[in-house]
């Protein structure tokens, strides 16, 4: 056998090695388009030499062994392993080994002609030290594995001691319903894990209706973004810069077609994105900043939603089922075709078979974006788009247009076209209505409000602790309604949010707080079990109100002062009118026993609080004050101020003059002195003075009572004035009785045409025809003392009480007995027991006893030893027994029957004769 040469035995030793090498080769190939498959592409340049930055500068050009038609298949016993063929292989001194035109074919363990096939222009491999090695493919270089991959790129570059494969190129890959590419990958075989670097693209549809994708109601899947990772190991891809995600479902999914029509495609946009696999479908994505998640509308299916965040996750299954976001929430979403309903937030969860948002830190819902935008606020809420449902939770807050309702706790209730329908807040609960005339506040425990599809309020109901606010917006014009109520008040709007009614449960509390416009302007405060308000046209004027069950009403000066009340009055209903304009009360009808109790806002001589009684009662309020105008009482009417009281069937009382008007009935008045009754009975109490009219009865309860201005002699016993009129000062204690005026006690009186009764000065004085009986004068006849009654008429009568003096004058008429006293002024003194003690009589005096009769200028009478001394010019004295005697002066003594005649007057001392004439008796 001839000798083989060196080189020829090297030649034959690396052409027995070549499979060895494709071998490895054809392994690094297949696990780096397995890898390629889950991830991406690139753009790829159509040029066939080795131009990888990995690749070397320098290689050896002595070829040391060539081979061309280079073909083998290896085998392990009956099993095929590989077969690779090339049209030329060549081996060089520094032993790498270059290819051209190569096909490798690795078939599985199994035997079967399934295998994986990979194709290049050319391909070099270059040993390295511990059996490491670099393979580097170029020029079309193409992938077929046994399960459809197909794989396209123009350079591909394998290390044996990393383990990694590197395209610097584009790479294009398909199999069955996905294919992608990318520009430049890397490939960590033993970690699993591939790198995409730039303008990665995968996307994955359906064939057909009967393909893996279809039947689960995929219908394609679109990834986009400048860099990828697949972590085969972890399952996952992570995603950064420019990361682009679209999702659409199949909407002819036969299987479950309800379903499947009502799915919509879905477009993720984020810098960085991580891909969670589960059994090979994408089950969730989290996203890193500059979040968007858009889910898209379809002819079928008409509701959208878009979100934007700085974080996110999204759970897929078939499509986007939930979207978790973190910070700086933004979403826009709809259903029905209406206008969008954008969400502001920290955080937000959406669901989307249950079309619901879980949102909290701070949320801001915009349902309706046009002239009433609703406004929605909370620290936190659930929003459930297709039940038209939202739950606020914390600081919530509701803004319709020109309405305002928060409470801690709120849920709001929709119209489909995303327009509130109502709201019902718990805890601290607000509602505010602001209009051009008026802004209407109300609060309690918890509030709920009805809107009509104008967004305008219908209802509102404040239940616990309500306080509803009518606040005018010309304050100097209207008044100011508070209302409160402990169980709820309810509100009733029509037209255009108008305010037409209010009803209360509870203890309710109306206050109508005046401009303060006016020194006489007043607030009032109505309070009862329960209260209705009614209101005009215009819905900012009350008309009316009604308030049933222990009603009161208050009403209370700005201003303190002498003339300034404070009134409360109590009845077991209220019912009140208003003027037309300024929520101002007009009257307020009390029925059912009534009580009025008016207090001084300031203290004052001799006034005190005033009490007004009756079945029924009529305040009457000014316009511009607001203060009680008048009062209009009815049925058992009593008026009270401090000791002095009123009744009557009907009382009138006029703030402007404060004067109590008695009518009917029997009008009386009384005080702790005495007490008055008279037809028509007017009592002013700011001047303190009353008028009585028509058959006036006064009845002071004793003489003392009177304060001695009286001349009755029993102190103790009451004395009886009656009169046609009477007024009465009550401050200088004077009364004038006109008309018939008659004042008497027991058997004694005084009659006149005018009495005028002095308290204070303890006077009495008596005008025209005076008629009196007032005191009796002793007499002693027969050894026995008599009291005779005294009679006396007079023009004038005058009684003092210092000096117990009865003053008669002009046409003085005095009778005792069968004694006559006339003359033209008479002075009767009377002692402690009312007893005369003297009377003097001047002017015409003239004193008639039976068969006697005595004529001067001056009569005094002695009743302690009844004499009467007579003066005159001269005094006369005849007697039809006796005789006639006259003289400067002539005592009388009426017990022995005797006259003494004098010349000389001891008042003048002037002398006269004395002229007697004596008649002679028949013996």
């Amino acid at each position: 056998m001839p000798e083989i040469k060196r080189p020829e035995i090297k030649k034959l030793q690396t052409r027995a090695n070549l499979p060895k090498y494709f071998r490895v080769a054809a392994i690094f190939a297949l696990i780096t388009t397995v890898l390629v498959v889950g991830i991406g592409f690139y753009r790829a340049r159509n040029n066939q030499e080795f131009r990888m930055k990995g690749f070397p500068t320098e290689l050896s050009k002595d070829v040391i062994a060539e081979i061309s038609g280079y073909e083998r298949t290896e085998t392990e016993g009956d099993v095929k392993k590989y077969y690779i063929k090339a049209d030329k292989a060549r081996m060089f001194a520094d032993n790498h080994q270059e290819m051209e035109n190569v096909f490798l074919q690795v078939f599985d363990d199994s035997g079967s002609a399934a295998s994986d096939r990979i194709t290049a222009a050319k391909a070099i491999y270059i040993p390295a030290e511990n059996k490491n090695f670099t393979a580097f493919f170029a020029g079309n270089v193409q992938v077929e594995t046994r399960d459809g991959l197909k794989v396209k790129t123009e350079q591909i570059a394998y290390k044996k001691e990393t383990e990694t494969a590197e395209a610097e190129e584009l790479i294009e890959f398909e199999r069955d319903n996905i294919k992608g590419k990318s520009f430049g990958a890397l490939v960590h075989i033993k970690e699993k894990r591939l790198e995409l670097k730039n303008q990665v693209e995968i996307d994955a549809f359906a064939v057909n209706a009967n393909d893996e994708m279809a039947r689960n109601n995929l219908q394609s899947a679109k990834i986009k973004a400048n860099y990828a990772m697949f972590d085969q190991l972890n399952g996952k891809i992570e995603l950064s810069e420019n990361v682009n995600i679209n999702i659409t479902p199949n909407g002819q999914n036969s299987e479950n077609s309800e379903n499947s029509e009502m799915s919509q495609p879905t477009e993720i946009k984020s810098n960085r994105a991580t891909a969670v696999f589960t059994d090979k479908e994408i089950k969730q994505i989290d996203l890193n900043g500059n979040v968007e998640v858009y889910q898209k509308p379809t002819n079928a299916n008409s509701k959208w939603t878009r979100t934007k965040a700085n974080k996110a996750t999204a759970k897929i299954d078939k499509e986007l089922k939930r979207l978790e976001l973190f910070d700086n929430v933004e979403i826009e979403t709809t259903a029905g075709g209406v206008k969008p309903t954008k969400i502001n937030s920290g955080y937000a969860v959406y669901e989307k078979d249950a079309d619901r948002f879980e949102l909290k830190n701070g949320v801001h819902i915009v349902t309706i974006e046009d002239n009433q935008p609703t406004n929605i606020r909370s620290n936190d809420a659930v929003y459930e788009q297709s039940n038209g449902k939202i739950t606020l939770y914390g600081n919530a807050e509701v803004t319709q247009g020109n309405n305002l309702i928060k409470g801690d706790n709120l849920i709001a209730e929709l119209y489909p076209n995303k327009k509130l329908r109502s709201a019902n807040a718990k805890g601290n609960s607000y509602l505010k209505q602001t209009m051009p005339d008026r802004t209407t506040e109300i609060s309690a425990n918890e509030l709920n409000a009805a809107f009509n599809e104008n967004q305008y309020l219908q209802t509102a109901n404040a239940v616990g602790n309500g306080n509803a606010v009518l606040i005018p917006a010309q304050s100097n014009e209207y008044s100011r309604v508070t209302i409160s109520a402990p169980d709820a008040i309810r509100l009733i709007f029509k037209g255009e949010g108008l305010l037409e009614q209010m009803q209360t449960q509870g203890r309710t509390t109306i206050q109508l707080n005046a401009p303060n416009n006016s020194p006489d302007a007043a607030n009032k405060r109505l309070t009862a079990d329960s209260v209705k308000s009614f209101f005009n046209a215009n819905g900012k004027d009350l008309t009316r109100a009604e308030a049933v069950g222990n009603a009161e009403l208050y009403v209370e000066p700005l201003k303190n002062s002498a003339e300034n009340y404070k009134t409360t009055i109590n009845a077991p209903r209220f019912d009140c009118e208003f003027y037309a304009t300024g929520n101002n009360a007009k009257n307020c009808w009390a029925n059912g026993k009534t009580k009025t109790v008016r207090a001084p806002t300031a203290p004052g001589d001799n006034r005190g609080t005033q009490t007004l009684l009756a079945d029924k009662l009529n305040a009457i309020f000014n316009q511009q004050s607001q203060d009680v105008q008048q009062f209009d009482a009815v049925g058992n009417t009593k008026f009270t101020e401090l000791d002095r009281n009123g009744i009557a069937e009907q009382i009138s009382f006029t703030a402007s003059d404060e004067i109590v008007r008695l009518r009917g009935g029997e009008p009386t008045v009384w005080d702790s002195r005495a007490r008055a009754k008279a037809n028509e009975i007017d009592w002013d109490t700011r001047s303190e003075k009353t008028a009585l009219r028509g058959a006036v009865s006064t009845t002071y309860y004793s003489q003392k009572q009177t304060n001695g201005a009286t001349p009755f002699g029993e102190t103790n016993k009451p004395v009886f004035v009656t009169a046609a009129s009477a007024e009465f000062n009550h401050r200088e204690e004077v009364g004038l009785y006109t008309g018939n005026a008659r004042a008497w006690q027991e058997n004694n009186y005084v009659r006149a045409d005018r009495l005028l009764l002095r308290q204070k000065q303890g006077q009495l004085i008596a005008e025209g025809t005076v008629q009196s009986l007032l005191y009796n004068a002793r007499r002693r006849e027969d050894g026995r003392e008599t009291n005779v009654p005294v009679y006396a008429a007079a023009e004038k009568l005058t009684f003092n009480r210092d000096n117990r003096i009865l003053s008669y004058e002009t046409n003085v008429d005095i009778r005792q007995g069968t004694d006559r006293i006339t003359a033209g002024v008479a002075n009767v003194y009377l002692n402690e027991r009312n007893d005369v003690s003297q009377t003097v009589a001047e002017n015409n005096v003239v004193v008639t006893q039976p068969k006697r009769k005595a004529v001067g200028d001056y009569a005094q009478y002695n009743a302690t030893d009844e004499i009467v001394t007579l003066r005159g010019n001269p005094a006369r004295i005849e007697d039809a027994e006796n005789g006639s005697s006259q003289g400067g002066q002539v005592t009388v003594y009426l017990r022995e029957n005797r006259v003494v005649g004098e010349g000389t007057t001891k008042q003048t001392g002037t002398g006269g004769r004395i002229r007697s004439v004596y008649k002679v008796k028949n013996q």
